[in-house]
């Protein structure tokens, strides 16, 4: 079974921090799915959306579970509360990960908005 407390501290960096932790996270092939307008992104669009965004001050995850179905692909869901400021996001997301060429990388991110 991989290391998942790893892949929770990947997964809060991506809400946290900059682009750079995208850069270093996201494999080439990643997909993400936001509501719209958002919509669905590759990693060109990703990464130029991150660069014009603010980061959350805060996040917390709920509700967590993991799912594995070998050494080298998990499955994170959870609900996630983000917080700027005094606005807060509440949203049902999903993340798989994958081990490539021996590290981590997110190859799928979904987010569901909660009472937003």
């Amino acid at each position: 079974m991989p290391d998942n407390a790893t892949l929770w501290n990947i997964e809060r960096s991506l809400w946290l921090g900059g682009v750079d932790a995208y850069r270093e996270w996201m494999s080439d092939g990643c997909i993400m799915v936001f509501p719209r307008p958002v919509g669905i992104m590759d990693r060109g669009a990703i990464l130029e959306a991150v660069a014009g965004a603010p980061r959350w001050d805060d996040v917390e995850f709920d509700e967590t579970r993991e799912m594995a179905p070998d050494n080298e692909t998990v499955t994170l869901a959870y609900t996630g509360r983000g917080q700027r400021g005094t606005d807060m996001y509440e949203a049902l997301c999903s993340s798989t990960y994958r081990k490539l060429n021996g590290h981590w990388r997110i190859i799928q991110h979904q987010q569901t908005p909660v009472g937003n």
